[in-house]
């Protein structure tokens, strides 16, 4: 279910659209970490997949991703194109830190956002989307994404003397949502993962138990020792889509 916080801000931003451009809006759908159990008012962005009857005009969806909807990172896929593969999907317009892009394919269009909108999305207008779903697919795209993006960050995080408290939450809690996923084709928020990867590895449970409590605004003085740990945890998550199931390229 929705966080009740990114509901009003997904609605007020549905309003701000539907005010520039009426009729432009046939679908919005939350995913992320609102529909995830993970949304923390005034620190998460809300995620949203939206659909249009029509190309829009750059300028309205800029001005929608200004002010309170800079929050809002949004994909804009055309109306219906959630009702098939990922892969089929046309490259359009996506915000991302109050930035709209058109001259690259969104990150977004991808396998495991795929999972979310036939799983814990929410649908605020229009009817919810029967995306062609394949779990393959979404871990493979998830060791891609430990190979490509994760493992150089990781190398550059091992090679700092201190991490700055985003840094370590950050990559404390990313890299156990892909080992889960690709574990079990589910997909989670990023405090569920830190406690699935506590459980699971119970010498960093402590620091990890901090991670968790500082994301969720409870106040935890994350060391020199949580970003260790969270260093180490990504390691083995590496390590561990090394092995056994396969390789992480």
């Amino acid at each position: 279910m929705i966080d009740a916080a990114a509901r009003a801000v997904a609605l007020r931003f549905l309003a701000t659209l539907d005010e520039a451009a009426q009729g432009l809006v046939t679908g919005l759908h939350v995913v992320g970490s609102a529909v995830l159990d993970d949304y923390r008012a005034g620190h998460s962005d809300l995620d949203v997949v939206v659909e249009l009857s029509r190309p829009a005009d750059l300028a309205v969806l800029a001005a929608a991703h200004t002010g309170p909807g800079v929050e809002v990172e949004a994909l804009y896929v055309r109306e219906g194109e959630l009702n098939g593969r990922v892969e089929d999907v046309a490259a359009g317009p996506w915000a991302n830190l109050g930035a709209v892009t058109t001259t690259e394919r969104s990150f977004q269009l991808n396998p495991v956002t795929w999972l979310q909108l036939a799983g814990p999305a929410e649908t605020l207008r229009g009817p919810e989307p029967k995306p062609h779903v394949d779990v393959e697919a979404a871990k493979r795209f998830c060791r891609q994404n430990i190979a490509e993006y994760w493992a150089p960050l990781l190398d550059q995080a091992a090679a700092a003397a201190v991490l700055p408290p985003t840094a370590v939450e950050w990559i404390a809690l990313g890299p156990p949502r892909l080992w889960h996923t690709v574990r079990t084709g589910e997909v989670v928020g990023k405090s569920q993962a830190g406690r699935i990867a506590a459980a699971h590895w119970p010498d960093l449970a402590a620091e990890l138990d901090d991670v968790v409590a500082a994301r969720a605004g409870r106040p935890r003085g994350l060391t020199a020792q949580h970003g260790k740990a969270a260093v180490e945890l990504g390691q083995r998550v590496l390590h561990e889509l090394s092995g056994a199931g396969g390789t992480v390229s």
